[in-house]
């Protein structure tokens, strides 16, 4: 317990420091320059509505990752082209949070999620060997996977109720599926009430394979997800 709670303040203090945000700029993109300064050499451009996971600032600037053809890539931009979620969207309140569940609701908008045990025998496990030739599990049910650094999961998403208004909201499964290690009290629910856009965000694992998870749902859709590295 006292490893647990160790690991719940050091991520609660990374979240401090780093969280996600989205591009929105008057011209449609903002640049990504190779440091942090107008003068440093243009590497990229993020286009508005473009997830980012955003580090700390350096003066006005901001370190932020984000993915390209499937890869993460980093880079800076102007911390004034980047809406932190926290800083321009509604937080949902929590009404309960524990190891196994969790529940948000606030007028209109409900989320409630629940985890269970992984078993083994109910999934696909494949493995490989390390360079050290010990065996190492890199993909489930013949997929790559995130929570987990070379072993088996011990916990995965069980059920998910979403209601917005009088629309019942779907998380598909290709949204969670290959997401081990859940943790319910580092959830955090936003909903843009303009937009009528959801966000969820977590910070999962149990140390070795900790990821960074956003699943975004439009009008009662989901629509995608972004999936960065808090270490």
């Amino acid at each position: 317990m006292k490893y647990i709670g160790a690991l719940m303040l050091l991520l609660t203090g990374m979240q401090v420091r780093a969280q996600f945000g989205i591009i929105q700029d008057k011209d449609g993109y903002t640049n990504v320059r190779e440091g942090a300064g107008i003068s440093r050499k243009i590497a990229d451009k993020v286009l508005n509505g473009e997830i980012v996971y955003a580090w700390e600032r350096e003066g006005e600037w901001c370190d932020i990752n984000y993915r390209r053809n499937g890869e993460i890539q980093g880079g800076f931009v102007h911390s004034s082209r980047i809406k932190m979620l926290e800083d321009v969207f509604e937080k949902i309140k929590v009404r309960r949070q524990d190891e196994t569940n969790a529940v948000f609701q606030q007028d209109s908008v409900t989320v409630m999620f629940t985890t269970r045990p992984f078993v083994e025998k109910a999934h696909q496990i494949g493995r490989d060997k390390s360079d050290s030739n010990y065996p190492i599990v890199n993909k489930i049910d013949g997929k790559e996977f995130y929570g987990c650094d070379g072993g088996l999961p011990t916990h995965e998403y069980n059920t998910f109720t979403i209601q917005i208004g009088n629309r019942a909201v779907v998380v598909p499964d290709k949204a969670i599926r290959d997401l081990y290690q859940p943790n319910p009290e580092l959830t955090i629910v936003y909903y843009d009430r303009k937009n009528d856009r959801l966000y969820i965000t977590a910070t999962n694992s149990d140390g070795a394979g900790s990821y960074e998870v956003l699943l975004q749902f439009d009008h009662g859709v989901y629509t995608k997800r972004a999936i960065f590295y808090g270490f």
